[in-house]
């Protein structure tokens, strides 16, 4: 007799055109399928909706379209039941307390699996939206763990956290399919099409104010050499005096493409406890496209690259300056850097080598609910 499958209803505050859906969720349903589940993806917000969000202004329209789709997803957890398992990204909503997760956890039945990739249960709020800052409650957060049967996280700084309030936390890396993200060709990077260096920094409306702290590295190296920094992901178009700047909007369909235009990528942060708790995903996302990485020396970035065996690794400007110009000027560091980089990615943070990490704890979950 087949066994039935494990029915999964993921839930995410935000569709796959961000990032967290479709890297900590949607990546992993064909796997799971293959491997006996069944997972049926809900998204609060809209495409369009998304987009809205990170747009200053616009407030009531705001406002109006949250509050229909908050209705929309309230008639989805009426049927929660009729799965075994609830797959629960970041917080069912944005704004407000967690009342609707305390009455699914109350329920017992299904099992709740959390899972969250940035840091937040603190204060963080996106200067479009300034303004709801108070309606947000990251205090929620460690309610939401203690009512979980169980927490997955990005990194072990998310995972100190919830493990103060759950004996049941699993660490799974924000993971790339390394049969879509590949590196350009000639692979060895030996000729590139470019016909300057390209910088690239991709990233997002709520990550673009991280460039300012290069605009003086990128000065300071354009006096000896030429190059272009190619940005994408930015609310505005970016400008930096004395710098070619290639502005490039982003789009799901060619987010690899972008990746492979850039000889050199830079993931610049401060040093803060928000960025302790990135799991340094465009790090990751460059090394497997075998471009040789430039980051800053915090968090989980120091796990992810061997400063000046897979990539560099700077912890002020004049680091930055030094290793941006030895890139620039070595073509075979950043062949090796971007082969090394590569193998890091399919050793440790890969979905070849993650999803079945994710069916276990899935699986362990709706097993236990089961035996209870």
């Amino acid at each position: 007799m087949t066994e039935a499958p494990v029915r999964v209803l993921a839930l995410s505050p935000i569709p796959e055109e961000g990032a967290g859906c479709r890297f900590r969720i949607a990546q992993f349903i064909p796997y799971l399928e293959s491997a006996g589940f069944q997972v049926t993806l809900q998204s609060l917000f809209t495409t369009e909706f998304f987009r809205l969000v990170y747009k200053p202004g616009q407030h009531l329209r705001k406002a109006v379209t949250l509050g229909g789709l908050s209705l929309r997803r309230l008639a989805t957890l009426a049927s929660a039941s009729q799965y075994d398992v609830i797959f629960l990204y970041r917080e069912i909503f944005p704004l407000g307390p967690p009342i609707v997760e305390k009455w699914l956890a109350s329920r017992r039945r299904p099992p709740i699996v959390f899972d969250f990739d940035d840091a937040i249960f603190l204060p963080s709020v996106s200067d479009a939206n300034r303004l709801i800052a108070t309606l947000k409650q990251p205090s929620k957060v460690r309610t939401i763990i203690q009512r979980s049967d169980r927490v997955i996280v990005g990194n072990d700084y998310l995972a100190a956290y919830a493990r103060q309030y759950s004996s049941a936390v699993t660490i799974i890396p924000t993971s790339v399919d390394l049969g879509r993200f590949v590196p350009r060709q000639p692979a060895s990077g030996d000729v590139s099409p470019n016909p300057l260096p390209v910088i690239g920094w991709i990233g997002s409306p709520t990550t673009g104010s991280y460039l300012q702290m290069l605009g003086p590295v990128f000065q300071k190296v354009a006096e000896r050499h030429r190059f272009v920094v190619r940005i994408s992901g930015t609310a505005d178009p970016v400008t930096i005096p004395g710098v070619q700047v290639d502005n490039r909007p982003w789009r799901l369909d060619r987010e690899v493409e972008l990746f492979n235009t850039c000889d050199i990528g830079v993931y610049p942060l401060p040093d803060d406890d928000w960025s302790k708790g990135k799991c340094g995903f465009k790090a990751i996302q460059f090394m497997a496209c075998g471009v040789p990485v430039l980051s800053a020396a915090v968090g989980v970035n120091r796990e992810i690259i061997q400063d000046g065996v897979n990539g560099y690794l700077a912890s002020s400007q004049d680091e930055w300056i030094a290793k941006l110009e030895r890139l620039l000027g070595d073509a075979g560091l950043r062949r090796r850097f971007a082969e090394a980089g590569r193998r890091t990615i399919a050793e440790r943070y890969s979905l070849e080598v993650n999803a079945p990490k994710m069916a276990a704890v899935l699986r362990a979950a709706a097993q236990e609910s089961k035996s209870r």
